[in-house]
């Protein structure tokens, strides 16, 4: 049994969806049950923290409609109206059911009228947040920084006692406060 969530979304992706719901104004029909599943129920992720084979705004995706191959397409933000044929936007049901399926996911979509497709997530060619991840990766090995962290580390050297300086003799430190006698 997996503990897996079925519906991953960026802390972004999931705002955008609160805001289209909060705004629908049609039918109480799939779309909007759909809509309400995924903003109640996903699991979010900052953008640098969601997996690299889930669909984020803005992917490129591969996928089958009842096992038929379908895309490469592009899961928009953007309304239907003038959209190339290569983007699948998420007002559509069947963009708003891939977005936030991982590689290999799976789900059917209640279409109404007693008539379902299944999705199947073929392969995530690729994600925005994964890209980016990638960019600053190889920018940070061209640099020399083969640590892969941002921290920096500062050196400290020992102080030097001058050679007429006699044994035991502590030179005095930058602390103003009063010394011990």
């Amino acid at each position: 049994m997996s503990t897996e969530p079925h519906c991953q979304l960026t802390t972004k992706d999931h705002a955008i969806l609160e805001a289209i719901l909060e705004r629908y104004q049609g039918d109480y029909g799939p779309y909007l049950k759909l809509l309400e599943q995924k903003v109640r129920s996903s699991a979010i992720y900052l953008r640098d923290d969601i997996p690299p084979k889930v669909i984020t705004l803005n992917s490129r995706v591969i996928y089958f409609v009842d096992g038929l191959m379908t895309g490469p397409h592009l899961v928009v933000q953007s309304q239907l109206g003038g959209l190339p044929s290569y983007a699948l936007s998420i007002h559509t049901l069947r963009g708003l059911a891939l977005l936030g399926l991982a590689e290999r996911g799976t789900i059917t979509v209640d279409l109404g009228s007693s008539v379902r497709e299944t999705l199947r997530v073929d392969t995530v060619v690729s994600q925005p947040e994964a890209d980016v991840r990638v960019r600053d990766t190889s920018k940070r090995l061209a640099e020399g920084d083969l640590s892969g962290n941002d921290k920096k580390v500062v050196g400290f050297r020992p102080r030097i006692i001058s050679a007429n300086a006699s044994p035991g003799y502590i030179p005095d430190d930058d602390d103003p406060g009063p010394s011990a006698a």
